[in-house]
């Protein structure tokens, strides 16, 4: 009987973590990743900014702000970021 608990146990275990990882990962893409820099104090909130993806994409791989090195080098996260703000 304790056998069954603690395998019961830990299979509950690894299932709240990898929800909480799954959670967090959808949150963490697109736009969400750029919200705590570009809150329009830190850096311009980039809601109105631009008229297309393109010119987003084109933008943010021009900064020269180290901050900006990591996403500036995955194109698919700045594709889902312009797709969050409803750029085409």
């Amino acid at each position: 009987m304790l056998k069954r608990v603690v395998v019961l146990t830990i299979i509950g275990i690894i299932a709240v973590v990898g929800g909480f990882s799954t959670v967090g990962a959808e949150y963490y893409q697109g736009y969400q990743v750029c919200v705590p820099c570009h809150n329009g104090r830190t850096a311009p909130d980039l809601k109105g900014l631009f008229s297309s993806a393109d010119e987003l994409i084109r933008t943010a791989k021009s900064v020269k702000d180290p901050m900006m090195r990591n996403i500036q080098q995955n194109n698919e996260l700045l594709k889902a970021a312009a797709k969050d703000l409803g750029l085409k």
